[in-house]
């Protein structure tokens, strides 16, 4: 389903990275009756960290000049040590931690489901929903638990969802749950992207206002990639067999690689300098 939220959230780019002004995601004047976060449940397959915690007991802390701030962030460590040492916000510290369980139960969810036209049910009698459907839901309930999340949207709901955070101090988040979710069944990589905005605003916002970008891809290894305003690179967290993410990976460059992607090769029909790559 391409919509203007397909545009924008496969447009997200990393912080401090060049992308084109956006202006087709566009604020509709009233929430959409198809989703409710009252609705929502506590999964125990998030685990201990996206437990319900009494919103008086999360403070937000910030840095007064974020770009003063000197990390030592080292291979090996956890998800939760790197972002500590990344960064003094807790709120987007708690936030990023919650995706990072949604994703890891998105990658059980790819694994387990069995797929057959738009239902997918697994072994475990969840519900018949879609997979990317599926991961929709994941990822909106990740983000009301964080406590931090103002508003969100998606490709499967692109109207903004009130998630109940703090406009002060709190973020806005769109996301594709499961890009390439048609060929989940062929085995292919497929994957989540995220971007994370300050603030209660999703409409008039550029890759460069981010304050974090990520994507979670489910493959032969699960890993979430991320990347934090005024952090130079982008950072590979491992999902290991006890459900940890672990720091693997550091990148600072892209230089010219032989990887080429199955899903994109229509574009030979249109483009014959595609077909030459």
């Amino acid at each position: 389903m391409e919509t203007s939220v397909t545009c924008y959230a496969r447009g997200i780019v990393l912080p401090g990275v060049s992308s084109k002004h956006s202006s087709a995601l566009v604020s509709p004047p009233s929430i959409s009756p198809s989703f409710s976060s009252k609705s929502l449940k506590t999964s125990s397959l998030f685990g201990e960290s996206l437990r319900v915690v009494p919103r008086s007991s999360l403070k937000v802390s910030k840095a007064k000049n974020a770009t003063s701030l000197v990390t030592k962030c080292e291979i090996g460590e956890s998800l939760e040590e790197f972002l500590t040492k990344a960064t003094t916000d807790k709120a987007l510290i708690r936030l990023m931690m919650c995706m990072g369980e949604a994703l890891r139960t998105i990658a059980f969810k790819v694994r387990t489901a069995s797929c057959g036209g738009t239902a997918c049910v697994n072994s475990f009698g969840d519900e018949q929903l879609a997979v990317d459907l599926l991961a929709n839901k994941l990822l909106f309930e990740a983000l009301t638990y964080s406590h931090f999340c103002k508003y969100a949207c998606s490709e499967e709901i692109p109207e903004l969802q009130d998630m109940g955070g703090p406009a002060e101090g709190g973020f806005s988040v769109a996301f594709d749950p499961l890009d390439g979710s048609s060929i989940v069944d062929t085995n292919f990589t497929v994957g989540t992207i995220f971007g994370v905005w300050p603030g209660d605003k999703l409409t008039g916002v550029t890759g460069r206002d981010q304050v974090a970008a990520a994507m979670g891809i489910f493959g032969p290894r699960t890993t979430y990639v991320l990347a934090l305003k005024d952090i130079p690179g982008t950072h590979e967290f491992l999902l290991l067999d006890e459900g940890k993410w672990q720091h693997v990976k550091d990148t600072y460059e892209i230089g010219e690689g032989k990887m080429f992607s199955p899903g994109n090769l229509r574009a030979t029909f249109d483009n014959p300098e595609y077909d030459k790559v």
